[in-house]
């Protein structure tokens, strides 16, 4: 009996586990997301549909906008631009990055990602709650993993412009940028916590809050 309350337990771990990993399993063959209903649910309310467009979108066709201060952009191919993504627990994103080009440090908190580059060399890393970088530089072709929930990011070291496609298990992995979930949240962290904590003066901080806004 305490062998098998004991398989038992194991099992029930491993679910346990397994069903943080991603997004739940669906339970039928499509649910395609009613993005204009106002009932909330964990993910979206489906509604009827057999439409193809529910399940297409092109807009990793072409690069992005990278005229900005970060010199990158995010295109996201998630259930708010293909509702039939719904219950599936996959999306993509395709990222471009000018010369020098960054993709800020930032969290996942849905999903772990897995890029794949198309063109360029990037220096990427992520960051364990041990505070240890895990880092390299990759280029066309290759395949780098940031697991989920940790903060990670991508900066163009080469000449040229560069691109990636980023794969993830969930339909919406969410994205929290470190800098501006700090210093441009609303309503605003008190400037005596960001002093604090980063072990700097108010005028630094009144200087990041305004290159921020």
């Amino acid at each position: 009996m305490k062998t098998l309350l004991a398989l038992l337990g194991s099992v029930l771990f491993f679910l346990a586990r397994t069903t943080i990993a991603g997004d739940p399993d669906m339970l039928q063959d499509l649910c395609v997301a009613d993005l204009k209903s106002a009932v909330k649910v964990n993910g979206f309310v489906c509604k009827n549909s057999s439409n193809a467009t529910d399940f297409f979108f092109d807009g990793l066709a072409k690069p992005g906008n990278t005229t900005n201060k970060f010199g990158s952009a995010v295109t996201a191919a998630n259930v708010e631009k293909i509702p039939g993504l719904n219950t599936l627990g996959v999306s993509l994103s395709r990222i471009d990055y000018a010369p020098g080009g960054l993709n800020p440090p930032h969290t996942h908190p849905r999903a772990t990602e897995i890029i794949f580059v198309l063109e360029g060399k990037l220096d990427v890393g992520f960051i364990t709650t041990a505070n240890v970088l895990i880092g390299k530089t990759i280029k066309k072709g290759e395949v780098f993993v940031f697991p989920r929930g940790l903060v990670h990011f991508q900066m163009n070291s080469g000449s040229a412009p560069a691109a990636v496609i980023s794969g993830f298990n969930s339909q919406l992995p969410g994205t929290q940028q470190i800098a501006p979930a700090l210093f441009a949240s609303t309503p605003a962290v008190g400037d005596d916590v960001l002093e604090k904590a980063f072990q700097v003066g108010a005028s630094d901080v009144e200087k990041i809050k305004k290159n921020l806004a």
